[in-house]
């Protein structure tokens, strides 16, 4: 399995699935007809580490991987 992060402006946050699947979702809210323009995206919700980013347009996100090499090929 492949590391995943979330690239946030100039800092790098390690992601889950999930988390990629929310961040998704909030997108989706961002850019929906009629929105605010903007979600509150809480990285870690079941962590006592609190991370939440504004994901708003405009805002440079990425999605990045890191692949295995330790993987049987």
């Amino acid at each position: 399995m492949t590391n995943r992060y979330l690239r946030y402006g100039d800092r790098r946050f390690i992601i889950t699935r999930e988390t990629e699947a929310r961040l998704d979702r909030a997108l989706n809210k961002v850019y929906a007809a009629g929105s605010a323009g903007h979600e509150w995206l809480n990285l870690y919700p079941d962590s006592e580490a609190q991370c939440r980013l504004l994901i708003a347009a405009g805002v440079p996100i990425t999605i990045e991987t890191e692949p295995n090499f330790d993987a049987a090929v």
